[in-house]
């Protein structure tokens, strides 16, 4: 079962978890950087919300900035008030 969830939710072998003291805790990594057993079932319970919408298993999060125009700044409010 776990081999069917792992090539469905982590083609990419993003996820890694190995089972350490004697199997009473779980040691996870994601990309390369510790993450608690918690953040790891979060990322593999996004990605299956994300198949199960019909989107891709990872979605990228990008932030496009602030355009000129969108972001006031409190002197600009200033004299425009004048």
């Amino acid at each position: 079962m776990t081999d069917r969830l792992k090539k469905y939710l982590d083609p990419n072998n993003d996820i890694t978890t190995e089972v350490v003291d004697g199997g009473t805790d779980a040691e996870c990594t994601y990309k390369g950087s510790s993450v608690s057993y918690e953040d790891m079932i979060d990322i593999y319970e996004e990605r299956a919300t994300n198949l199960g919408k019909g989107k891709p298993h990872t979605t990228k999060k990008y932030f496009g900035g602030w355009g000129e125009g969108t972001l006031k700044k409190a002197w600009q409010n200033k004299q425009e008030a004048k």
